[in-house]
């Protein structure tokens, strides 16, 4: 019985402990802060959050930027691969009028510089599909031209990448078809541009800016 009160008195004694009380801070003010305080913290946090919109803002533009280049790029080569492959000349095209709207890898065998999508047996052997891109997104002439690059004389000119058997960019009258893609995404406070160079040989590469193509 000893030993039990020793242990029971030990526990008393370490229980006041275990909430220790603050000293010094005047009733009220513990926990509390004045309207003047609370004032300050939201000027600052206006500050900081007006600062990092604009910078948030670019990443996302850069990124739409970035994702669209890299999935046209990669069109491009598979466009170029299958050519190759097939011995035969294999397009990308928009779905619509301008590349934002999607486009297609296909094998067109209507020569109509358009994707025609399967249907009871007829129209284009579809390789790839892809989806329309954010209304941010414009793709053009690296030359400047609203026009876009790739498009012939025909009625109505269309635009579209033409790889022949052998791997080489054509025009569909087959001359050589080397040239440029700017892919722009627009925002409210500017522009992030990528350009897509593609040479005679059939080789991509990406300029972050509207430069152009010159000498590739």
């Amino acid at each position: 019985m000893a030993g039990m009160h020793r242990r029971t008195s030990h526990l008393h004694r370490a229980t006041p402990n275990a909430h220790p009380q603050g000293h010094g801070i005047p009733a009220g003010r513990a926990l509390g802060v004045t309207l003047i305080e609370l004032i300050i913290v939201l000027a600052i946090v206006a500050v900081l959050l007006a600062s990092a919109v604009p910078s948030f803002v670019r990443v996302l533009s850069n990124h739409r930027a970035s994702t669209a280049t890299n999935d046209l790029v990669h069109s491009i080569a598979l466009a170029r691969a299958e050519a190759l492959k097939r011995s035969r000349r294999v397009y990308v095209a928009p779905l619509g009028a301008h590349w934002r709207d999607g486009w297609a890898v296909f094998v067109d065998r209507n020569d109509n510089r358009a994707y025609d999508p399967p249907k009871g047996g007829a129209g284009d052997e579809v390789i790839a599909l892809h989806e329309p891109l954010p209304a941010s997104i414009a793709i053009t002439n690296s030359s400047g031209s609203r026009l876009e690059p790739f498009t012939d004389s025909g009625a109505p000119p269309r635009p579209y990448v033409l790889f022949d058997g052998s791997g080489y960019p054509r025009k569909r009258n087959g001359a050589l078809s080397p040239g440029g893609l700017v892919v722009t995404d627009f925002t409210s406070s500017g522009s992030t541009i990528r350009t897509i160079c593609l040479a005679a040989s059939g080789r991509t590469r990406i300029v972050k800016d509207a430069a152009g193509c010159v000498g590739y």
